[in-house]
């Protein structure tokens, strides 16, 4: 039986800064996908959801919702300067008849509704959002890092929910067994394309270093045949004649399709020296002192 899409995205381009995002990348998420959306730090992950969220414009490309199709965002750093109380917000899209879910939500998610917003904190606002996206029970939920700023029993509160919802959801995390549990397949960035596999981030690893190796053996065929053709140009006389240009020109294309290959990003290594300098300070630290037992680690 097939199943109805309830979000679609196709030939979608992105540019920050004049380095491309994705490009030409498209996927659907249908009627009861549990997906998890997945790749390295900087590849766009909470970019895409947002594009998904309908928060940033594609360059091109197109974002496609049905008719009557609700999809919500839990936002990382939502906007409450129009609330008073974390309640106020949570409960701001919804009908006095489905208040409880709110409280239901905040007994799990371990927040107070009647906190002030003005003294609320960043987790405590966090945990205000996704609170009021769980009451608000969209078709679609779109969780980025859900799980930052909850405590364990928080955590086991939200698989929970999640597992026992008839909702689609596509989850950005880094808790590994909170993925491990819920999703049914996985989407991932990788060098601005999106790919899909039909099972949980449980088969993940396995997939990605699979689909690395394929990789790696097709460029090393390429290499190859690239060495092979280019000592026939050079040492074959008859490469200079008119009949062997065409041989001469499909060197020039292997060369250019492997200059047109995306280099995995590699492990990165550690250097100091080698960061771009920001203009913000990040951090100043003073006078600290450090020690285990009797060892001195820092001093002043």
């Amino acid at each position: 039986m097939a199943r109805a899409p309830l979000i679609q995205l196709s030939d979608i381009s992105l540019t920050f800064g004049g380095n491309p995002i994705f490009s030409d990348l498209g996927f659907v998420v249908q009627t009861g996908d549990r997906l998890s959306l997945v790749g390295r730090n900087g590849s766009g992950k909470s970019t895409l959801m947002k594009v998904m969220a309908g928060l940033v414009e594609a360059d091109t490309g197109h974002r496609v919702i049905p008719p009557g199709v609700s999809v919500g965002y839990m936002e990382q750093d939502p906007d409450l300067s129009q609330f008073d109380t974390l309640g106020d917000f949570a409960l701001s899209a919804l009908d006095v008849s489905e208040h409880y879910k709110v409280e239901i939500a905040a007994e799990g998610l371990k927040f107070d509704p009647d906190r002030p917003v003005k003294t609320a904190s960043g987790g405590e606002r966090r945990r205000a959002a996704l609170a009021k996206l769980m009451a608000e029970d969209p078709e679609l939920m779109l969780l980025d890092e859900p799980t930052n700023h909850l405590d364990i029993e928080a955590i086991s509160w939200l698989e929970t929910t999640l597992r026992e919802s008839r909702n689609s959801f596509v989850v950005i995390s880094h808790d590994r067994a909170f993925l491990t549990a819920l999703t049914r397949a996985t989407l991932w960035i990788d060098r601005g394309a999106v790919r899909r596999l039909e099972q949980g981030f449980g088969s993940f690893e396995a997939w990605r270093d699979k689909t690395w190796e394929e990789e790696d053996q097709q460029r090393h065929k390429l290499n190859r045949k690239i060495k092979a053709e280019a000592r026939w140009a050079v040492e074959g006389i008859s490469a200079r004649r008119k009949r062997n240009q065409g041989r001469v020109r499909a060197l020039g294309e292997l060369r250019a399709e492997r200059a047109a290959q995306i280099n995995r990003q590699s492990t990165a290594a550690m250097a100091f020296e080698s960061g771009q300098k920001s203009g913000a300070k990040v951090i100043e630290a003073k006078n600290l002192d450090l020690a285990f037992g009797e060892l001195e680690i820092l001093k002043d």
